[in-house]
């Protein structure tokens, strides 16, 4: 008797290899799935059917693995049966094992494998399981499709997304180059739609004007005014010249020059000798007068310019000197000088001390003297200080003029660009 042992994917394979090696008189003596997966059969040609005993014993004794249960072939569970009803015999007698051996030869015996039809059932299994296959692929596929426009989409955006982050990028340096601060630049790239054309540099101008408070200088300044700030930031120069201009629109009558200043020695003296050429009286408060006073003499005039003492934040007598302008009539406006020449933290340091005395503006001065206008105008627009007037010049009574808003902007390109080397043109894109 020759037993050979066949593995194959399926049952069906399996039995094929059978028929193919052995013939159609074969007989299988059992069949299991190997933990590969695959499905193993041991079939035998010319079976005896007078094994030993012993060995149909040993191999009823020994654990079998559950059979394979396939729709495609009747088979597999004639061959349970006959396993089920060889267990409980293993171990009788010879006669026992003779009868189990022919009941088994005879049950095992197939008909010749050439003439075996396919069932029915297989063939309907077969159907069913190609058409679920073809279904997956499809959906494979329609889900690669989605994939791969979903990466293109993304590669798109990714590209669009560098491209504004450059343009964005660029603008940054550009408006940084104006020395304007992180937070006004920030929040000029989130208000502006930057796309890269030509026009937004344009806009972000645009744009950054409208940030700066001004206070509207359509009319000419009338009214009690006092001019406050660091020492040497323009205070009393500044007074000069809006004080000429006035005189020479309408002459000297109504016009009186204040100063607060009797700390110094001679420190009332340039504001004097303005005085003298424009012919109109100057007072100076001192311990033995009071400003509210003073002011209350002068109520009917037109123009009153007061000139404070110049004081750095740390002298002593700085908080006396706030002290008098916030006891002083309500009628008092106070205009802070702010320099362009220093830092954004001295210029903020300034407004902090000086916004005890509830500041109605402030005039910028020295922007001749200026590398970058951007300090000043980010002050202004963070501590949200109306600009009123701006002085670019030692010239009386000509380089001092109301504020304006795209006309500060358009100075602070000009000296941006005029000073900065690096910086060059700043024509959107350059």
């Amino acid at each position: 008797m020759q037993i050979r042992r066949f593995r194959a994917p399926d049952m069906r394979q399996a039995i094929r290899k059978v028929r193919d090696a052995v013939g159609p008189d074969a007989v299988i003596l059992s069949n299991q799935r190997l933990p590969t997966g695959e499905i193993e059969i041991v079939a035998a040609l010319d079976y005896d059917g007078s094994l030993p005993s012993s060995m149909t014993s040993k191999r009823s004794s020994a654990p079998r693995s559950e059979p394979y249960a396939d729709p495609s072939s009747d088979y597999l569970e004639r061959i349970e049966r006959a396993k089920q009803q060889a267990a409980p015999q293993a171990n009788t007698s010879s006669i026992q094992s003779e009868q189990f051996n022919k009941s088994s030869t005879a049950q095992f015996d197939m008909p010749p494998l050439a003439e075996d039809k396919e069932d029915p059932r297989v063939e309907e299994a077969l159907s069913v399981r190609n058409n679920d296959s073809a279904k997956q692929l499809r959906e494979m596929e329609l889900e690669l499709q989605n994939v791969r426009a979903m990466l293109e989409r993304r590669q798109n955006e990714g590209s669009n997304d560098s491209k504004i982050s450059a343009v964005e990028q660029r603008a940054r340096e550009k408006l940084k180059g104006l020395g304007l601060s992180e937070f006004v630049v920030s929040r000029l790239i989130d208000d502006i739609d930057l796309k890269g054309r030509e026009d937004d540099w344009n806009r972000l101008l645009a744009h950054l004007a409208d940030y700066i408070p001004v206070r509207s200088s359509s009319t000419e300044l009338k009214g009690c005014i006092a001019f406050m700030g660091p020492t040497g930031v323009g205070k009393t120069t500044s007074i000069g010249k809006i004080a000429a201009q006035h005189v020479l629109k309408h002459g000297s009558e109504g016009v009186v020059l204040i100063t607060t200043d009797s700390y110094r020695i001679a420190a009332h003296e340039q504001l004097r000798t303005f005085g003298r050429i424009l012919n109109v009286p100057v007072e100076v408060v001192n311990e033995y007068s009071d400003l509210n006073e003073v002011l209350a003499k002068y109520a009917h005039y037109s123009l009153v310019l007061v000139d404070t003492a110049g004081m750095n934040p740390r002298d002593s007598n700085l908080e006396r000197q706030l002290l008098m302008m916030k006891r002083a009539r309500a009628s008092l406006k106070k205009l802070l000088v702010l320099p362009c020449t220093s830092q954004r933290q001295v210029l903020k340091t300034v407004v902090d001390i000086y916004s005890q005395v509830q500041l109605d503006g402030c005039v910028l001065s020295k922007l001749d003297e200026s590398a970058s206008l951007g300090e000043a105008i980010s002050v202004v627009i963070e501590e949200g200080l109306p600009v009123v007037y701006i002085a670019d010049g030692q010239r009386i009574p000509d380089d001092i003029e109301p504020a304006r808003a795209h006309n500060l902007i358009s100075r602070a390109v000009y000296t941006a660009e005029h000073y900065s080397q690096l910086y060059g043109s700043l024509k959107y894109g350059s």
